[in-house]
């Protein structure tokens, strides 16, 4: 078993040093490549502490043990930073977020320091850190990660639904794998607290619980790391996120009266154009391509879908293509192209999205539809 752990260890610095030299050698650093040089030097530190602790190094565990203690304090806000700088400007984003780290100095300095000092020295005026309250509060640190990954989910789907209103096709903007890696530090960081509660009502197990959150988080950084490393920054214009302007369940019957005239014109203008022009079948289709095809801004353009029409532009324009596609696979002079292949013809990007969304809007697969027409 220590054979297996230590090798899950010393996988994962190697992993993650990797990931950090790719990020480091990278020449123009944008703020949420940085970020993630931070976040993996964390996630180094624990691992080496945990390593430390496996073979008795004491002079390696006394290094990394303040970056370990922290970790817990600082990935959550860290990760919330991260989300934010690949949807928002820079400026000010750094400064609006230090409230965030205020936990894990206040904690740096008054518990991790001492806890470090008092076991090299044994300095009296810090042994209250072995209270109660003190072991408590050590002990509650996961739900604060918990809390964090929670409100960085929720602002993931929020800035990923702005996404939709302004893009046709999501490949360059999927992220699916920061979806993924919160869910996974969720479920992780829940794992743990479980066993401590555990422990708590039962007693400590013969090993270090904290071994398993470890290891898990070295195979869910290994399989989504590089992933992260390579994510491109998207900056959305600053009007999708003022709040409450464009959601998607507003009636059209709250808009006044000129409002309505003006959509009704622009819908018109609007339908138009994408029955005549077929701006859809071009995969790099944006709101802002089609506002300047019907003459308009992409301000208008994202007020009349989402709430005069009560829809996004993203399920507006792949409504269109798949009534395309389905023209194609019923038309013979399609008969030696791929599903896909047609599905490129009209506009889709994404082998997986298309087959996604062509189920939703017919409620069978590509494959099946097909099957009907033979």
């Amino acid at each position: 078993m220590k054979l297996l752990v230590d090798f899950v260890l010393v996988g994962g610095v190697i992993v993650i040093a990797i990931l950090l030299l790719l990020l480091i050698k990278s020449k123009k650093k944008q703020l949420s490549q940085k970020i993630l040089i931070v976040f993996f030097a964390f996630l180094v530190c624990v691992i080496l502490c945990f390593y430390a602790l496996l073979h008795d190094i004491l002079w390696l565990f006394r290094i990394c043990f303040i970056p370990n203690d922290v970790t817990v304090l600082v990935v959550g806000p860290l990760l919330l930073l991260y989300i934010k700088s690949l949807f928002l400007k820079e400026e000010s984003l750094i400064k609006n977020s230090l409230p965030h780290f205020i936990p894990a100095v206040l904690y740096t300095v008054f518990i991790a320091v001492p806890t470090l000092l008092y076991g090299m020295f044994s300095i009296d005026g810090l042994s209250y850190i072995l209270s109660d309250f003190i072991y408590f509060f050590i002990r509650i640190g996961d739900l604060y990660l918990i809390l964090y990954l929670i409100i960085s989910l929720r602002l993931l789907s929020k800035y990923r639904r702005l996404i939709k209103s302004n893009y046709s096709n999501l490949t360059r903007y999927d992220f699916n794998w920061i979806r993924i890696m919160l869910q996974g530090a969720l479920c992780i960081i829940s794992i743990d607290v479980i066993l401590k509660i555990y422990e708590s009502f039962y007693g400590d197990f013969d090993w270090n619980v904290d071994f398993v959150s470890v290891i898990t988080m070295v195979v869910l950084i290994s399989f989504l790391g590089y992933y992260g490393v390579n994510q491109s920054k998207v900056l959305l214009p600053d009007y999708i996120l003022e709040e409450n302007q464009f959601t998607t369940n507003k009636s059209k019957n709250t808009l006044p009266s000129f409002k309505k005239e003006e959509f009704e014109i622009l819908k018109s203008k609007l339908e138009f154009v994408l029955v005549t022009n077929r701006p859809y079948l071009d995969e790099d289709l944006t709101l802002g391509k089609l506002a300047n095809q019907i003459s308009t801004t992409d301000k208008k353009l994202s007020m009349l879908l989402n709430q005069y029409m009560n829809t996004t532009f993203y399920d507006l324009i792949n409504t269109y293509r798949i009534n395309v596609v389905k023209e194609k696979i019923q038309s013979d002079l399609y008969d030696n192209y791929s599903l896909f292949g047609i599905a490129c013809e009209c506009g889709f990007k994404s082998r997986t999205s298309f087959n996604r969304i062509f189920k939703k809007e017919t409620g069978l697969s590509p494959s099946v539809y097909k099957k009907q027409f033979l």
